[in-house]
């Protein structure tokens, strides 16, 4: 009931505005004190001085004062007063006269009318059943013989009753044409409101097909015009290809440059698109960084012409402002009604498509086929299957041993996960990282190889081998809640193990994602004495800054440089030089993928510090470590 009364209220204030109102209120009262006077004035002159005039009188002072106090603010107090108080006078009016059969008693139909353009429900209602109320009264007291100032009628002046009639007549004229004038302005002004919605609503539809920064048909355009064209493929023969074009390094473009440049970007990209567009072709534009395109042809090559000279076009240089920008398109293609019959089946499979592209850098574009169901099927199941993983202890760590190459001890080992899945069997990391990651489990899972590999290094101190350390990968995920400090040093502490046992690897393209947000993190860790390490260094953007920027301590050569140094002359030299770099700046340096005695020769003369591969050991379970352990110390 509030809501449906809140509602009604601002319809009215909608319709009539304050001033309206106001407006409204006071023509009334100006019609009221016009009709008093002239009642006044006939009194007088008919009757003299007597105790109705004396009423009249009072009722025009207090109209006025109502008339001079009425605002947007007391408009509806004020409203019900004057109502109450003309109600009252004609109820005095008619004890002094002659009851029902008084003149003045005609007034009750017209403060009804009034009391519909003036006010509510609740007060015309009131209204109402007072005077329904004093007319019973009235009848009753005639009978009885209780109003003492009736007169019989041949004793009232025929003309002032005459005048009477005229004056209560022309105030029923008034208000039923007032109230016929305030009917038409409601139904003028709901007209208006109307037209004005209907254009609102018409612009609103316009805007919700179109995007707004390039103009270019939206999501709701294409699914509107897909259903169409489906329909009329049934008849033509045509195939129908839905085309999806991504653009995948749109956020490193915002990144480097500037959201306006990344807008402006796109705008030339979809003029660029339009060049392609005829009665075949339709662009349109869905999210920040996703053109589709909808393009009929007779045959499977005619569209893979199409898609190619569109790729050409959108890998070229793009000039924007005073920036040279290159796009990089991603293209998958669904064809319908093969590989489906709605637009999200087709944008779906079409997305499959584009990502299976993504993976073979070789080729332009990828149609879908049925393979790629079937296999994005199985990883929603693995990533079903792994979120369960750590509560079914399907997860283990292995170790593989870190080795100094001038001692050919071993000083630490690299934590290694892997999935034991007793519906799938083994599945590599290489495989169900990057769905953990996708997931959204990726930060779990790495709390648990931090909990089991802090709780293996201490079990190793206890065991007499009190100098080894630990390394754990870290994913870029890691720090997105940001609590990896306090989760980290909360492990060491109950695993009772010293910080500087811990090391954390990170990758250098992890760096590049929010460096900001992960220096800051990086900074505290470190100085409670966690070191950190540059995993696969070489392989990324190889940004010497970062070494110093995050005070690395460990630098590990990827395994892709190692394994051909003994037949490589180039590759020899890039980890010699890795090497003497790491050197100059005090940091350690570990050679990934050692598989021969030749190979660990070659990196111990170039002054490597530490190795890790087959040579000496694969990861193994944490018993076998320990047994690993034993028979390097004997």
């Amino acid at each position: 009931m509030i809501a449906q009364s809140s509602k009604v209220s601002r319809s009215s204030i909608t319709l009539f505005s304050a001033t309206a109102r106001v407006h409204r209120l006071r023509l009334t009262l100006k019609i009221l004190l016009t009709i008093l006077c002239l009642l006044l004035m006939s009194e007088l002159f008919f009757s003299g001085q007597s105790v109705l005039a004396l009423a009249m009188a009072l009722s025009i002072a207090i109209l006025l004062a109502f008339y001079f106090w009425a605002s947007p603010d007391t408009c509806s107090v004020i409203s019900g007063m004057v109502l109450w108080s003309i109600a009252v006078f004609i109820t005095y009016a008619c004890w002094l006269g002659n009851g029902v059969f008084d003149t003045i008693i005609f007034g009750f139909p017209c403060l009804l009318m009034l009391a519909i353009v003036l006010s509510g429900k609740l007060i015309f209602i009131s209204l109402y059943s007072y005077l329904v109320g004093a007319l019973c009264f009235f009848a009753f007291a005639q009978q009885q013989n209780l109003l003492i100032s009736a007169l019989p009628f041949e004793a009232f002046s025929l003309w002032g009753r005459v005048f009477s009639y005229i004056i209560i007549l022309t105030f029923f004229s008034v208000g039923v044409f007032f109230i016929f004038a305030d009917i038409r302005e409601r139904f003028k002004r709901i007209l208006q409101k109307n037209a004005s919605l209907e254009l609102a609503i018409s612009q609103l539809r316009q805007r919700s097909r179109f995007d707004q920064l390039t103009q270019l048909p939206n999501e709701n355009a294409c699914k509107t015009d897909l259903e169409k064209k489906l329909k009329q493929e049934r008849s033509s023969g045509d195939i129908l290809a839905f085309i999806t074009l991504n653009i995948s390094n749109l956020h490193a473009i915002k990144m480097n440059y500037s959201h306006k440049i990344c807008d402006e970007s796109i705008k030339v990209m979809a003029k660029r698109l339009v060049t392609f567009a005829n009665d075949k072709a339709v662009i349109y534009r869905f999210q920040q960084n996703e053109f589709v395109i909808l393009k009929q042809s007779k045959d499977y090559r005619g569209i893979s012409k199409f898609t190619e000279k569109v790729h050409q076009a959108c890998a070229k240089i793009f000039h924007v402002t005073d920036f040279d920008v290159a796009l990089q398109p991603d293209i998958g293609i669904a064809l319908a009604p093969f590989d489906g019959s709605t637009m999200e089946e087709l944008r779906h499979n079409s997305h499959l498509a584009m990502h299976a592209r993504g993976e073979d850098k070789k080729v332009d574009f990828s149609f879908f086929d049925q393979a790629m169901a079937v296999q994005e099927q199985e990883k929603l199941q693995l990533t079903k299957d792994l979120k369960s993983a750590i509560d079914n202890n399907e997860l283990v760590l292995h170790f593989q041993p870190k080795i100094d190459l001038a001692t050919e001890q071993i000083t630490g080992a690299e934590a290694l996960i892997r999935w034991i899945s007793p519906e799938h069997g083994f599945i590599p990391p290489t495989v169900f990282i990057p769905l953990a990651e996708q997931a959204g489990v990726i930060t779990d899972i790495t709390h648990w190889v931090i909990d089991q590999s802090v709780i293996a290094c201490k079990e190793w101190h206890q065991l007499g081998f009190n100098k080894l350390c630990i390394a754990v990968n870290l994913s870029a995920e890691d720090f997105k809640r940001g609590n990896l400090s306090t989760y980290t040093m909360s492990a060491l502490h109950q695993a009772n193990l010293p910080a500087h046992f811990l090391e954390l690897e990170l990758t250098e393209s992890m760096l590049m994602d929010d460096i900001n947000y992960i220096q800051k993190q990086i900074n505290e860790l470190r100085s409670f004495g966690i070191s950190f390490a540059i995993d696969d260094f070489g392989t990324g953007y190889s940004n010497l800054g970062y070494l110093t920027k995050f005070n690395v301590c460990t630098l590990k050569l990827d395994r892709s440089f190692v394994k051909n140094i003994c037949h490589s002359s180039n590759e020899l030299q890039i980890v010699k030089a890795i090497i003497g770099m790491s050197k100059s700046l005090s940091i350690t340096n570990v050679a990934e993928g050692i598989e021969d005695k030749a190979t660990a020769n070659i990196l111990a003369e170039l002054g490597c510090d530490m190795g890790q591969g087959y040579f000496w050991s694969k990861p193994v379970a944490q018993a076998d470590f320990i047994a690993l352990l034993r028979e390097k110390s004997q």
